[in-house]
């Protein structure tokens, strides 16, 4: 008879994005006996990124279950388990464990069936009242066994079934060959089954408690970690480890200034760009006041004064117009003083070449004019005049 509780297989191989993400509700399985001492598990897998899918089974419908199966092919939209060593005469609690390539992980709802012994002499049925709460058992009349000669396996001290001299020696060597578990006499009438400990690992995040792991889940779980994410995992002590996600760094932004206004900021990627432009595209200059801030002068080109083609003074101090097309267009002249304010003007220019006198503008200096030709600007202008 093989052992009843197994190794814990706890599939956290893929933990590698904590805490794990919500999810939808998994589709449901079924579970059903088909003959006494045989449990079939059928179940539909939508998920065709399932990398680990586990049937897992307990006799509390919240905690203690053990993987009894590990499917090779996880993908398969349909699939099915026989379980051949449920526990006999008590309610097994059935599940699916999924495990997703993101390293998301989900469990379905927990699925109870009450396995029924064989009416062997010697062998007796719990009765239970829900989980952990089994009564003593009551007990199949044995043909010639009598009740002094059956011995009681005890859980905790929760009565799971009785034996005859026979099947208790079947058990007891199956407990001693394929397992580290030990029993242990409370009577002459009854036997404490202990479980072997197990080196257990505790996964924190912060103050939470994320996974308990065994040597070997620790292992796979330790090397997804290094491989697959950028989290680091700090040991406390030996059995105590703390896992800190990867926080990616804040980037470095290049803050470009025009005067005392922000005027873009810049990943330093694309302030190289911008700073290449700037020097091979204008005349503006950048100023690197640090690593993280630059001003932007902008050109500004030294103005050059060029005398008018058209208005302008001659060599002996006069202004002249000079306008050679003045048959074929309209041209009229409006003066400007310095501070902008008119002079007089020229509605119509009739000669090509026309002087004016030196009284007409009453005093020396700078003055301003605008060149009309056919109603449109033609040129806006200054000239100087001596004393």
């Amino acid at each position: 008879m093989r052992p009843i509780l197994r190794s814990v297989f706890v599939i956290a191989v893929l933990l590698a994005a904590i805490p794990v993400c919500a999810q939808g509700l998994l589709p449901d399985f079924s579970v059903k006996e088909l003959t006494k001492g045989k449990i079939q598990i059928s179940w539909d897998n939508p998920y065709r990124n399932c990398v680990q899918l586990a049937i897992q089974r307990s006799l509390d419908s919240s905690k203690n279950f053990r993987t009894i199966f590990s499917s090779q092919s996880p993908e398969l939209a349909s699939n099915g388990y026989v379980d051949n060593r449920p526990v006999p005469g008590v309610t097994n609690y059935y599940r699916i464990f999924y495990a997703m390539e993101d390293g998301t992980y989900f469990f379905t709802r927990a699925i109870p069936i009450e396995t029924q012994l064989p009416a062997k002499p010697g062998v007796t049925v719990p009765r239970t009242d829900g989980p952990g709460k089994e009564t003593l058992p009551k007990i199949i009349p044995p043909a010639k066994v009598a009740l002094k000669d059956l011995t009681g396996i005890y859980l905790k001290k929760t009565l799971l079934f009785q034996l005859d001299k026979t099947a208790y020696q079947r058990f007891k060597d199956s407990i001693n060959t394929q397992t580290n578990d030990a029993l242990r006499r409370l009577n002459e009438k009854a036997v404490e089954w202990i479980p072997a400990k197990k080196e257990l690992y505790f996964i924190y995040q912060y103050q939470q408690l994320l996974a308990e792991l065994d040597a070997k889940a620790y292992q796979k779980f330790k090397d997804s970690i290094r491989y697959r994410t950028k989290d680091t995992l700090y040991v406390a002590d030996a059995n105590h480890i703390q896992l800190k996600p990867y926080i990616e760094p804040a980037k470095k932004m290049v803050f470009i200034y025009r005067n005392d206004s922000l005027l873009q900021t810049l990943e330093p990627a694309r302030y190289r760009l911008f700073r290449d432009s700037v020097s091979t595209q204008t005349k503006d200059t950048l100023y690197v006041i640090d690593n993280e801030h630059v001003k932007i002068h902008a050109f500004v080109p030294k103005y050059v004064w060029k005398p008018s083609d058209y208005i302008f003074t001659n060599n002996k101090g006069y202004v002249t117009i000079l306008l050679p097309l003045v048959k074929q267009h309209k041209y009229q002249v409006i003066f400007y003083e310095e501070d902008g304010s008119e002079l007089f003007r020229i509605k119509a220019v009739k000669e090509p070449e026309l002087i004016l006198d030196k009284t007409d503008f009453i005093h020396s200096g700078w003055f301003y004019f605008e060149l009309f030709e056919d109603d449109q600007l033609k040129e806006k202008n200054k000239f100087f005049l001596p004393k």
